[in-house]
């Protein structure tokens, strides 16, 4: 089974790819839909990483304190 940050890693990508292959025969206005999806998807990511590394900065403060 994927995680949801395997599947934001796999779209990512994938939207990145496909809007560069867009941009170069200038399909723009679906280029521009690919950017918002992969920032869409990135987002998720950089979400996912902030989250959790908030979550260990937390614990380690909590654990210098005791």
């Amino acid at each position: 089974m994927e995680s949801r940050i395997q599947v934001a890693n796999y779209a990512a990508t994938l939207t990145r790819e496909l809007c560069r292959m867009c941009r170069k025969v200038e399909l723009d206005d679906l280029a521009y839909l690919l950017e918002v999806a992969a920032a869409e998807a990135s987002k998720e990511r950089v979400t996912k990483r902030i989250n959790g590394s908030a979550g260990t900065a937390v614990h380690q403060l909590s654990a210098q304190s005791s």
